[in-house]
């Protein structure tokens, strides 16, 4: 078994948390965060409880897996995971959708009834996979390779209860999985390892990592609307004081170094991707160019510009960088 893309931690997922943070919890777009946010952990956890399933089990043939997988052919799509082997390629989509899922006749669209009778209805998983399979269909037409394409839908919870499921999808919990690919294992090959090989070079060299950043964008808001300043690490206040040592913060009395650090990594992931000195300034509450030309210069990202129009631009991997740096500080 080769993993060939692991399952990585959300960025989106992160960038989401902190919008919670900076935005004021009267905001009207406030409870639209949330509920991203909650999407986006569900969607994550159940991401992971699938890549555990190729991490603890074994499957007895050759074969490769890319997990979070984003492409483009006629239209960019995004597999949660993509099971290649010499019979084919299998694409699963994880759905962790709490409550009772009924499949409406003649909709496009799912329904779930939580206990307390909430009812709420999303799109079908089996429009996303008939798009991700036309979409892959394509991709692989371009490179001129034929690739049968199986497909299925799993969700994490075994009680699950489902109503008018619908016969042209199918619905796996994750140890099913296993049986099912092995039951596909069990087809005649189309593929040779060569082909596999070259097929899973020219996956992973096509794959572009998603970037979502930044966030105020897609949900209409202003960078005037957040809160500014530096958050104490400690207490949560936002207005930590620039001070010799780094950051003070004047409720609890907390010392920090590099507390500015999470501020202008929150700057990157909610605002823009391209900061001035003047911006740096103003995000921070800090009065002092010059320390705000040491803390941009510090990130070693790309500047550009010279003196006052000086302007530094950082794509996701930078963002991915400043913020395991972040967390290792942490």
């Amino acid at each position: 078994m080769l993993i060939v893309k692991k399952k990585t931690r959300s960025i989106k997922q992160i960038g989401l948390e902190r919008f919670v943070q900076r935005l004021p919890s009267h905001h009207s777009r406030y409870s639209s965060i949330e509920n991203a946010l909650r999407t986006t952990r569900a969607g994550d956890n159940g991401e992971k409880i699938l890549a555990g399933v190729f991490s603890r089990f074994q499957i007895p043939f050759q074969h490769y897996v890319f997990h979070d997988l984003n492409l483009s052919s006629t239209g960019k799509f995004q597999i949660d995971t993509l099971f290649l082997c010499r019979q084919g390629a299998v694409i699963l989509e994880m759905k962790n959708i709490a409550g009772s899922i009924s499949f409406p006749t003649g909709q496009n669209q799912i329904t779930r009834t939580l206990k307390n009778g909430q009812v709420d209805s999303f799109e079908c998983p089996s429009i996303q996979l008939e798009r991700n399979e036309m979409l892959l269909e394509d991709w692989f037409y371009a490179r001129n390779m034929s690739v049968p394409i199986y497909k299925a839908v799993v969700f994490p919870r075994t009680q699950q209860h489902f109503e008018s499921e619908r016969s042209n999808l199918k619905i796996l919990f994750p140890l099913e999985v296993l049986t099912y690919l092995r039951n596909i294992g069990d087809l005649s090959p189309t593929l040779d390892d060569g082909q596999l090989r070259e097929i899973s070079a020219a996956l992973m060299e096509s794959h572009r990592d998603y970037n979502p950043f930044p966030l105020i964008s897609s949900f209409n808001i202003s960078s005037s609307e957040l809160k500014t300043g530096v958050q104490c690490e400690k207490c949560g206040l936002f207005g930590m004081e620039s001070i010799h040592k780094g950051w003070g913060c004047h409720r609890c009395k907390y010392v920090s170094a590099d507390a500015h650090l999470q501020s202008v990594l929150d700057y990157f992931m909610l605002v823009d991707n391209v900061i001035t000195n003047r911006d740096c300034r103003l995000f921070l509450r800090l009065d002092s160019p010059q320390k705000a030309n040491r803390i941009l210069k510090r990130l070693q990202v790309p500047s550009f510009g010279d003196r006052k129009g000086r302007h530094y631009a950082v794509d996701l991997s930078d963002i991915e960088l400043l913020e395991n740096k972040v967390r290792r500080d942490d």
